[in-house]
């Protein structure tokens, strides 16, 4: 039986922000405005040429409806492949482990169900039967024309390359547009544009997507950076209910200075965050790559993009930045990257989408809302979670999980702070989210300590969480104790005995934070106490020559003091080997908890 319904492809677009038909009818769907393809292809842009060639690509552009039909055709021109997206193509055709082409194409998904890539034929068509073999009347029989299950249907167009459309054919009594959902807008490079999931449904950007239930707005653009004044014309023309930017890594390509490309990315965001107030954003470092095929620039500042990326993002309050090397499992990135260098290939995309997804869902709420709820939870873990509700009564670190199973806690330094009753939660968290930038505190029992080391590769270390229950200790006025100013960051630094423990810009911020005290004796400084990005009390330092004389027991005194002004408990982690350090605190008076219910792994 022939195909008898027909409709116009235009009407069923998604993803796509406006349009173009030319006289025969023929529709080119565009993801970019009009505003936008002008400053990508212009001469403040990085390769204007490049980005003009790839901007024309329809990734994440699709044409959703609903029919009883059994069989449909859509009217399709592909274009050939652009050099820019060629280019990458040949290196995944060399890569041992890449998949083997066809590397783009059409595809459909009729009721959650995935249709193998699809290329139009002679007749520029593409023809898909709807229902599923499994639900026919009898193996191998079909239902007839109308008489169907009805259908849901999203074709996806390529994400490499550029086509056009023109009908869409049926032999159903009704084909129906699917109307439009608020939108995903991603922001991003090749990684974001596709390349190389081959099948454009299964990009981690439409399956990120698809698991919020939202339409996709795809604007990755293969070579892209961070460019300022590439986003006028874009927020008034989607409805989004979240955003997604992942750039960097272009930057290590060629040479560019860390100055530029701050600027630039902080430029950048702040453009972002103006025109899209009160969606949430999540912001991801670079993705990881591997130095095999295209090594880094010598004078490339790549090193430093992620640091960059961390401190423009800090910066709004609606930005959620996301970790990007823990998407991908580094000891697989080999078979993980479809050209062994960047570019995720179908095991990747997915990888990357179902992590990404986990890190989306974990954080989507109001980052306020997620602390109170997170702290509690950790109120009702009881007196083992102290260190970790501590730390979110006073508004330290990014909440990253708040759930009845695990609670994680990232500090700026890296550092993640957990606690918990389902260790395969906790395990799970830390796979999406990263481990840590080389340390995770663990509280709990020894078992979700060993989990956390096995998963990471990582040894336990435990340690005891010493509390001041008391009132105001007694002090002595004759001392000389000070608040410690930033001017004192290389006092601090030469004298503290562990200076491996402090995160890159901890022992800044919390001088400029007022968090350290300092005692003196005729002007000069003899001994200091400080205090963790976390709350703990800390780096207590009596110098050589001033020991033996109180002055320990003293300003740990003002700064128990200090902590019950600000109405915070004052509690400290000491390690059960360091005897004069508990010494001390006991005869102070401080509860000395065990030491297995606080523990360190790295």
């Amino acid at each position: 039986m022939g195909l008898e319904m027909s409709a116009g492809a235009s009407g069923f677009l998604h993803g796509a922000l406006g349009f173009t038909t030319d006289k025969d009818g023929w529709v080119r769907p565009s993801r970019f405005a009009p505003e936008q393809l002008r400053a990508v292809g212009s001469v403040r842009a990085w390769h204007p040429g490049l980005y003009r060639q790839l901007a024309v690509a329809t990734a994440g552009v699709c044409l959703e409806m609903e029919t009883d039909a059994t069989r449909l055709a859509l009217e399709v021109r592909v274009d050939p492949t652009p050099r820019g997206a060629a280019s990458v193509l040949a290196d995944v055709e060399r890569h041992p482990h890449g998949p083997r082409p066809p590397f783009d194409g059409v595809s459909a998904v009729v009721d959650g169900r995935r249709l193998p890539l699809a290329l139009p034929d002679e007749k520029n068509l593409i023809t898909w039967l709807l229902d599923d073999p499994a639900s026919g009347p009898e193996p191998g029989l079909q239902h007839l024309p109308g008489m169907g299950e009805p259908h849901h249907v999203r074709v996806w167009l390529p994400c490499l390359t550029s086509c056009a459309v023109r009908s869409v054919t049926c032999d159903g009594t009704y084909l129906e547009p699917v109307a439009a959902r608020r939108q995903l807008v991603v922001l991003g490079d090749s990684v974001a544009q596709g390349f190389v999931a081959r099948d454009p449904s299964r990009s981690w950007c439409a399956l990120l997507a698809e698991h919020l239930g939202l339409d996709l707005v795809n604007q990755g653009l293969g070579g892209q950076v961070f460019q300022p004044g590439s986003l006028v014309g874009l927020p008034e023309r989607v409805d989004a209910a979240g955003v997604v930017v992942e750039f960097g890594e272009n930057y290590r390509y060629e040479p560019c200075q860390a100055a530029r490309v701050e600027r630039d990315v902080r430029t950048y965001l702040y453009e972002l965050a103006e025109g899209f107030p009160d969606a949430p954003i999540w912001v991801l470092t670079c993705p990881p790559h591997t130095e095999d095929v295209y090594p880094t620039h010598p004078r490339s500042c790549a090193a430093e993009v992620d640091a960059i990326v961390r401190a423009a993002a800090g910066a709004h309050a609606q930005m959620r930045l996301v970790e990007a090397a823990p998407l991908l499992d580094a000891d697989r990135l080999p078979e993980l990257l479809a050209d062994g260098s960047d570019h995720p290939g179908p095991l990747g995309q997915e990888m990357m989408a179902e992590r990404l997804s986990f890190v989306v869902d974990a954080t989507r709420d109001d980052p306020a809302a997620r602390r109170e709820r997170a702290l509690q939870i950790a109120e009702g873990y009881g007196d083992d979670a102290l260190p970790l509700a501590e730390c979110l009564r006073r508004g330290a670190g990014q909440v990253l999980l708040a759930e009845k199973g695990a609670v994680v806690v990232g500090l700026s330094g890296g550092m993640r702070i957990v606690a918990g009753p389902s260790r395969r939660l906790v395990r799970r968290a830390l796979t999406c989210l990263g481990a840590a930038g080389g340390t995770t505190c663990v509280c709990g029992k020894r078992a979700l300590a060993r989990e956390v080391a096995r998963a990471f590769g990582g040894r336990e270390r435990a340690c005891h969480v010493v509390v001041w229950r008391g009132g105001e200790p007694p002090t002595d006025p004759s001392r000389d104790i000070r608040v410690l100013t930033p001017a004192y960051a290389g006092v601090v630094r030469e004298r503290y005995a562990h200076p491996e423990y402090l995160a890159p810009g901890e022992l800044e911020a919390a001088l400029e934070a007022g968090k350290f005290l300092g005692g003196f004796e005729a002007g000069r400084i003899v001994g200091f106490v400080g205090e963790h990005e976390e709350g703990s009390m800390g780096m207590l330092e009596v110098f050589e020559g001033h020991r033996r004389e109180g002055w320990g027991t003293a300003l740990a005194a003002a700064k128990v003091a200090a902590h019950l002004a600000a109405g915070e408990l004052p509690w400290a982690e000491v390690w059960p080997e360091n005897d004069a350090s508990l010494a001390l605190e006991r005869a102070m008076g401080f509860e000395v908890r065990p030491e297995d219910a606080l523990w360190f792994v790295s």
